[in-house]
């Protein structure tokens, strides 16, 4: 079998590209898995960033998805090394379907935005910038 590594979706031996995320499906999925004695926290992304991993928790705990970080990063080392250096991010079992698209859904509006730099993004979505704004500095 064949899974896509970013949806999970598993595939049979013949479809070698996710035709959602039009990715390379992978043999084993890449993510881990850590049970305690009442959950099981599964994860869902990883980014090589400190700040990034804090606002994927800050986006899913805005969506009522309890989220956690484990980062694995050497504190010795001054550079990331591949995906030793990566700060994961894990939900609930229960929750993972649902984190995955609500984080898929955010990349897929990110990269409809126009990169002019006259958008905002906010909790209910984008939000344009009127030329004739004026910023709270300005006001003061």
């Amino acid at each position: 079998m064949h899974y896509c590594p970013r949806c999970k979706q598993e595939f049979g031996s013949d479809v070698s590209e996710c035709p959602d995320d039009k990715v390379a499906l992978v043999n084993e999925l890449p993510y881990q898995t850590v049970s305690s004695d009442d959950a099981t926290w599964v994860e869902i992304a990883s980014t090589g960033s400190e700040e990034e991993a804090n606002l994927l928790k800050g986006f899913l705990e805005g969506a009522g998805i309890p989220a956690q970080i484990e980062n694995v990063r050497f504190s010795m080392e001054p550079i990331n090394f591949g995906t030793m250096g990566d700060i994961r991010i894990y939900v609930g079992a229960e929750d993972e379907a649902r984190a995955v698209a609500l984080l898929r859904k955010r990349e897929d509006e990110f990269d409809q935005l126009d990169d002019d730099g006259e958008n905002v993004v906010t909790d209910e979505g984008t939000a344009d910038i009127a030329d004739d704004a004026e910023t709270e500095v300005e006001k003061a």
